[in-house]
């Protein structure tokens, strides 16, 4: 059997993981040697990298909110430990999911539809673009104008193995800064996916539809917080590295193109 891997939890969300994982791993009392649990709060991308100085061996950062062009600067050639992010509307096991339903049916046009407060839309859109790559099979480029602030229309298209493939983005900003994001994306074909966002903390609900009837992805029971340091975890004991940042900051690179001059956050 392998030994607990040490965790070093902030949280109360990473410790009640810890506990939900107690054959893999244990509480630590330092960063050392460690995986970190790094909150999304606030300067996560200079918490991530005092956590490497230090000596961690995989880090998860929880949710992550803003993605400033400081972060990608910051970050980029610079991290050699495993690093989940936390992303309860673009989890990986949803990401899989959702193309393994799919039997390799490839999609003719992706759509993103995402509306959200000021402060929220940049982390909303993120989101929609990692499904939209995912399910169009390939990396996502911007070939219009930036969108208004007030919302509106973008076109974008993935480098697929098929050619490209056009993505179309429409955003509405919210007027209540109390109102939820609510992300929409959907892959038509002949196959169709669509993902929703639920309520807070009920992640995504993903419908997907053939000729032969439509299907609804089981809900998922294990937490976001579960799986990210689940995922650290495996990462940190067989020395692989994790797409998962990566994913973050390129996602990150379109936002910023899109919201060029107002919210890039």
């Amino acid at each position: 059997m392998n030994p607990a891997v040490p965790v070093f939890a902030a949280s109360a969300r990473y410790r009640a993981a810890v506990a939900e994982l107690p054959t893999g791993t244990r509480k630590a009392g330092s960063v050392r040697g460690s995986v970190v649990d790094i909150p999304g709060s606030g300067d996560w991308w200079t918490a991530l990298l005092h956590a490497q100085a230090e000596g961690a061996v995989a880090a998860v950062v929880g949710n992550p909110q803003k993605v400033p062009a400081e972060a990608v600067a910051t970050l980029l050639g610079r991290l050699s430990i495993p690093v989940a992010v936390e992303r309860p509307l673009a989890r990986p096991d949803d990401l899989a999911a959702a193309l393994a339903a799919r039997s390799g049916g490839p999609a003719t046009l992706v759509t993103i539809e995402c509306s959200a407060p000021a402060g929220d839309e940049g982390s909303a859109l993120r989101d929609g673009l990692r499904w939209a790559a995912t399910l169009a099979g390939g990396p996502l480029e911007a070939t219009s104008v930036p969108i208004p602030a007030e919302g509106g229309m973008a076109l974008l298209h993935a480098a697929t193995s098929r050619g490209h493939l056009p993505v179309t983005v429409l955003t509405t900003r919210l007027s209540r800064m109390d109102a939820l994001p609510v992300l929409r994306v959907a892959a038509l074909g002949e196959v169709r996916s669509v993902v929703e966002s639920g309520p807070t903390g009920a992640g995504v609900r993903l419908t997907t539809s053939s000729v032969g009837g439509s299907t609804l992805a089981a809900a998922r029971y294990e937490s976001p917080a579960r799986l990210a340091l689940r995922r650290a975890v495996d990462a940190a004991t067989s020395g692989a590295l994790l797409p998962d940042l990566a994913d973050l900051l390129e996602d990150q690179r379109i936002v910023a193109t899109l919201l060029q001059m107002h919210n890039q956050g």
